[in-house]
């Protein structure tokens, strides 16, 4: 597993297995880019901070849920993660499951931008080579 494999492999495991997502995140560069086209509160959220936050607002409305995650090299300096998640919203009871895909960028051996996408065959093609 690269080095970049096992970093994001460790920071979803703390996020999600350990509920630690501060631990996860807060060693992001502040010009880290959390990208998640069309969301309702805005599209870009920078730093460690922006992407914590993020980060408890998506996770607010759902209780008993729980994330399984893949990884695949993509392009040299790329990561696509697939993710499922399963859950409950928590006031309306509703059971939800989802697949959405992240393509993570590294630089200088540094995260510096996650985007989000909902379409796999899309997400593969922008992870270029995975």
């Amino acid at each position: 597993m690269s080095n970049f494999l096992h970093l994001l492999d460790r920071g979803y495991t703390l996020m999600w297995r350990e509920g630690r997502p501060e631990d996860a995140l807060r060693n992001l560069p502040e010009e880290f880019e959390w990208v998640v086209p069309n969301h309702p509160e805005g599209a870009v959220h920078r730093g460690p901070d922006g992407v914590i936050e993020f980060f408890r607002e998506w996770t607010e409305p759902w209780e008993d849920f729980e994330i399984d995650w893949e990884l695949e090299l993509g392009a040299p300096d790329r990561v696509l993660a697939t993710i499922t998640m399963r859950g409950r919203g928590r006031g309306s009871g509703v059971l939800t499951d989802m697949t959405f895909f992240q393509i993570w960028t590294y630089r200088e051996g540094r995260f510096v931008r996650m985007e989000m996408y909902r379409d796999g065959d899309e997400a593969r093609a922008a992870a270029g080579g995975a």
